[in-house]
């Protein structure tokens, strides 16, 4: 087969040539775009379908990192993090220092306590974070850091949604200036808790009461920069709005579906779905800590569709995160995988058969029921990158 060869990051990339792959191949290499996501794992089947599929999408080449050979009963583990653990600490204190001068000073005049010193250290600090995200692109992300005590949580959480929004821009090719306000938004998304008692943040269980307090955070942290010259109308949106969800139950303001989907950022959004992870995956006052594949197995069942009362995220939000993220998150692997049950956006339930790297929700699967549940006296293969619109709602755990 011809290849031809081009460096990255020091390291020798052999690419080929679609056209020239012929289906049914297998490669003892993980097969990728030019942007490093995983596009076909080891000793996956090259498909047919795939090959139209990237060659409609203007896809011309893959590659892999023939230094990277894998056997089929070895997983590939990456080994070093997006961002350096040196670098991770100084965002954590710099956040610290933000919110403990704002908790100590905040009944004075809290509009006034954000200085362009206290934001410009901050934007030095995330421009940091973005040139090693564009240094280390390929690598994982891995909240590193764990609670000292239970009132470092809102430090460690801040870093965490900071660094996803701004890797999340970067591999999504957000401008810099969006790729630096999706950072300092994620850095300054819960300055608002700065209001609230501290045995209130760290209570397993929260009150009615409670819970409306701690509700009140996105409004009290706006207010503290609503006025501020030195952070721009995105970064303000992310603190305020992070919280809205589809099935009009987020809060401050209860935006319903139609709302979030025409009128709310998109950048706003996807920073909703950064917060919900590094939540899920983080060490915490309350709540389980789950790993990377179990957190966003579970958000999946938190995205849209018609059959649901309760969801969170707009599926094509949802879908840019995974495309962009999902191999990152879960040290190069995927959270679904042949085998699993899942139920389609119109009700069905089927089989995963054969997962699309390129288009996570939408795999090869095998339907097995109607949309009402009801068995289906033929099971039908179908390729979901057939009907864009459809798409993978839920993820179902079989019993024991």
């Amino acid at each position: 087969m011809v290849h031809d060869e081009k460096n990255n990051r020091d390291q020798t990339l052999v690419h080929l040539d679609i056209r020239l792959i012929k289906p049914g191949a297998q490669y003892a290499y993980d097969l990728m775009d030019e942007y490093g996501n995983v596009i076909l794992e080891a000793y996956r089947e090259f498909t047919a379908s795939l090959q139209k599929h990237l060659l409609s999408e203007n896809v011309r080449y893959l590659y892999y990192n023939p230094a990277l050979k894998r056997t089929k009963d070895a997983k590939q583990v990456a080994i070093d993090h997006v961002v350096s653990q040196k670098l991770q600490g100084e965002v954590i204190e710099n956040a610290k220092e933000i919110f403990d001068f704002l908790r100590e000073n905040y009944k004075s005049s809290p509009s006034q306590l954000l200085t362009k010193s206290k934001i410009d250290a901050s934007r030095k600090l995330i421009n940091r974070v973005l040139e090693e995200i564009s240094d280390r692109k390929d690598e994982i992300f891995n909240p590193l850091m764990k609670l000292k005590s239970l009132d470092e949580y809102d430090y460690l959480h801040s870093t965490n949604v900071s660094i996803l929004g701004a890797l999340l821009a970067y591999k999504l090719e957000f401008s810099k200036e969006v790729q630096m306000a999706m950072g300092m938004g994620g850095l300054f998304h819960d300055i608002g808790k700065t209001s609230v008692a501290k045995d209130i943040l760290t209570k397993a269980k929260l009150s009615d009461e409670e819970f409306d307090i701690v509700k009140g955070h996105p409004h009290v942290g706006y207010k503290i920069i609503e006025n501020n010259p030195y952070m721009n109308e995105l970064e303000k949106q992310i603190v305020i709005l992070h919280h809205e969800r589809t099935d009009s139950n987020g809060y401050p303001f209860g935006f319903d579906l139609d709302h979030i989907q025409q009128k709310l950022p998109r950048e706003v959004r996807l920073m909703s779905i950064c917060d919900v992870y590094s939540a899920l995956v983080s060490e915490r006052p309350y709540g389980k800590v789950y790993s990377s594949a179990e957190a966003l197995r579970l958000m999946l069942n938190m995205i849209y569709a018609p059959f649901k009362a309760i969801h969170h995220f707009l599926p094509p939000d949802f879908r840019d995160f995974i495309r962009a993220l999902g191999l990152s998150l879960n040290e190069g692997s995927f959270f679904l995988k042949p085998g699993d049950l899942v139920r389609l956006e119109n009700g069905e339930i089927a089989i995963v058969e054969e997962m699309n790297r390129l288009y996570p929700l939408n795999p090869r699967v095998r339907l097995i029921t109607d949309k009402d549940k009801q068995p289906l006296k033929r099971q039908v293969q179908v390729d979901l990158l057939k009907d864009y619109r459809t798409y993978i709602a839920n993820v179902l755990e079989r019993n024991p």
